[in-house]
């Protein structure tokens, strides 16, 4: 429940920067333990870090260097370790505030950012914006259940199923309410998603995205309408993007970290539905009504 989520800040910095977080509209940070007191001294609300689960930054590396059979860039997105779950509250790298909290609060989870004091404005300013999105209560769809067996190869599979936009989700057991149900695979993750692929078939996928590598989607709904949620891992906004779901949807209103974005070129058929979005930035939620 994407209301529900919340992001604070973690700092390493010291004491003497605590006068530019209340300007800031930051009432609260989260710091070690041992540097509570000179914190609380200095004049801010401080608390100790609590136990976390240290992730990395949200990003894309393009490694233009490396050889490869293929030129996509890597995205480095934490979405598998969320969906998997974790057993401490995410403790984020975060050099881009606005997509670590975005990618936070589009899989719905509360996380502690690690921003540097130079950041902080863009910190503010990201959880404005997230703390100003519309709610939602629909459930999350997938077209795959995935039975997790705590590997580390089944966290690869995971990974590269969130980086290919292959909607599932994690089942105890299959489950014969989707469209298909996989167990993990040891072998190369790149090849174990493209053969998830085929056997799903794309006719048959809730959701597709044309235009870009680096934006993952995310997807929910049920008789009252569908959310597409769309996280831009480039380093700018991705140009024309088209969107493709099953279903038939007319009214569509768009929420952007970038402000307004209207949908372009809707088409909907008997079964599906498409529109172009002119301009995605770090954070897009397309709401569609049917």
């Amino acid at each position: 429940m994407l209301a529900l989520v919340l992001i604070s800040l973690f700092t390493d910095a010291p004491p003497s920067a605590a006068p530019q977080l209340k300007p800031l509209g930051i009432d609260c940070v989260y710091v070690a333990p041992e540097a509570v007191a000179s914190w609380t001294a200095a004049g801010a609300c401080a608390k100790p870090l609590p136990a976390v689960t240290k992730l990395p930054a949200p990003g894309v590396q393009y490694r233009m260097n490396v050889a490869s059979a293929s030129n996509a860039p890597w995205v480095n997105s934490n979405g598998w370790q969320y969906v998997r779950g974790l057993k401490n509250t995410a403790l984020v790298d975060a050099p881009n505030p606005m997509l670590a909290a975005a990618e936070a609060h589009a899989y719905g989870v509360d996380a502690i950012l690690k921003v540097a004091p130079k950041d902080w404005p863009k910190y503010a300013e990201a959880v404005k914006f997230v703390a100003g999105l519309p709610p939602s209560r629909l459930p999350v769809l997938a077209n795959i259940g995935f039975v997790d067996d705590g590997s580390p190869a089944a966290g690869e599979n995971l990974n590269l199923l969130v980086r290919r936009n292959l909607l599932f989700k994690v089942v105890a057991a299959p489950d014969p309410a989707l469209a298909l149900n996989v167990k993990p695979n040891s072998g190369d993750p790149s090849k174990y998603a493209y053969e998830v692929r085929q056997k799903l078939g794309d006719d048959r996928r809730l959701l597709r995205i044309y235009g870009s590598d680096v934006v993952i989607a995310r997807l929910q709904g049920d008789a009252s309408g569908r959310r597409v949620i769309l996280l831009n891992y480039g380093n700018r906004p991705v140009e024309g993007l088209r969107v493709r779901l099953l279903g038939r949807f007319a009214k569509i209103k768009l929420t952007s970290s970038a402000g307004a974005v209207e949908a372009r070129d809707l088409t909907v058929t008997a079964e599906t539905t498409e529109f172009s979005l002119p301009l995605v930035p770090a954070y897009t939620i397309v709401d569609l009504e049917p």
